[in-house]
């Protein structure tokens, strides 16, 4: 009985150790669960405050002021050709002949044919002047001298009729030769000698003007308020004077421009009001077709709030970017952003200019985050890889 108790006792006893540990196991895997998560690496930046000009900044695209195509106004071959491809050409030169036989040959015939009907009408005037003498001496009928001066009419008529055709003739004869209308550039794919030209259908070349030249953009309205007021301010009749250009390939042209052609109203479905700045180009570097950004400046906005344009994130066409907290936190928070300042933009609102911003890693991160922040420059941005996956992958090498 005795060892049946002891047997009882000592098997109770290791139950209740099984217990225990399984009661120890399960909590530390409890606090496992329940340690805080490992912050995440990002790059961040103190909002930037300064005075800074306020550039807005439109895409454009150059513009010849003056662009014709060259039309053959005859029919005909073409037997002459006086320029190459990409020349520039001066108004009044000669650029290409039409054969010009079968016109010299119309011309010489309506010129026959006038010196007929002015023959013709010296004849019916002298009959009309005797007739009228013999009539007032009574010696022919009224009827008799009417005749008289309605052949001389017709034939007045006639004449008028000859010089018409002779005068058509001559433009004729005259379009064989084809002029550049006004000095310019003319293209490479103009048409050689020996090609068959149709009046008033075949282009045989382009020309276009390209000093000056306009650069056409749009511009929102609520800027265009802007702008105007601002030159309103500085004392100006217009806005959006003393215009820049940035070219393709980041460089900016040397001299500036102004608004030129202003639309007469806003474009309905867009809300944009199309614009022609003039640049003059003596140098030939600006082109028909290039691509330009224009440049406006509206004076200058003193401690203006700029942000790095990649903090910047966008969701339901509303802007975003992740504050850090002095917990190291992230809170999300709405800006409004202003015209952009080369890899910065100017914020409105939403912020007070004293917060530190996630520059690189805002995809790796939501509201209520926490991060570990590594500071970086306003140099810096002009990086475009994003470091911290890197340098977290390098981190988790080492553990």
């Amino acid at each position: 009985m005795l060892n049946f108790l002891r047997k009882s006792r000592s098997g109770k006893a290791a139950v209740a150790a099984l217990a225990a540990v399984a009661v120890l196991s399960l909590a530390g895997c409890g606090q496992e669960k329940a340690a805080a998560p490992q912050a995440t690496l990002v790059r961040s930046m103190q909002v930037i405050k300064r005075d800074t000009p306020l550039v807005y900044d439109y895409t454009g695209f150059v513009q010849a002021q003056q662009e014709m195509e060259l039309k053959a106004q005859v029919s005909g071959q073409i037997t002459g050709k006086y320029f190459n491809g990409g020349d520039t050409v001066q108004a009044g030169q000669v650029l290409y002949t039409i054969d010009p036989r079968t016109y010299r040959a119309n011309l010489l015939q309506a010129q026959a044919n006038l010196a007929n009907a002015r023959a013709a009408l010296a004849t019916a005037s002298v009959d009309a002047e005797r007739y009228t003498k013999l009539y007032e001496q009574s010696a022919v009928s009224k009827q008799t001298l009417d005749n008289a001066i309605m052949a001389r009419d017709q034939a007045q008529a006639n004449v008028n009729a000859q010089e018409a055709l002779v005068e058509n003739a001559q433009i004729d004869m005259n379009e064989t030769n084809v002029t550049a209308p006004f000095t310019g550039r003319i293209d490479t794919t103009a048409l050689e000698v020996g090609n068959y030209v149709t009046d008033g259908q075949t282009t045989m070349a382009t020309i276009s003007n390209t000093d000056p030249v306009f650069v056409e953009f749009s511009i929102a309205e609520p800027e265009y308020l802007k702008l105007a007021n601002a030159a309103v301010d500085r004392g100006e009749a217009a806005p959006l004077e003393n215009l820049s250009i940035v070219l393709s390939d980041g460089s900016t042209y040397g001299l500036s421009g102004r608004i030129a052609e202003v639309n007469r109203a806003l474009t309905n479905n867009t809300g944009t009001l199309t614009v022609k700045a003039l640049f003059e180009n003596p140098n030939r570097v600006l082109l028909p077709g290039m691509f330009a950004h224009v440049q406006a400046t509206a004076g200058t906005k003193p401690d203006a709030l700029l942000i790095p344009q990649r903090a910047v994130t966008e969701m339901m066409y509303k802007k975003f970017v992740y504050v850090i907290g002095a917990d190291n936190k992230v809170e999300m928070r709405e800006v409004t952003l202003g015209p952009r300042v080369g890899r910065l933009w100017m914020v409105e609102s939403g912020l007070n200019g004293d917060e530190t911003l996630v520059v690189e890693g805002t995809a790796k991160v939501s509201a209520g985050a926490v991060v570990n922040p590594e500071p970086m420059t306003e140099e810096e941005l002009d990086t475009t890889i994003d470091r911290t996956e890197g340098q977290e992958e390098a981190a988790g090498a080492a553990k």
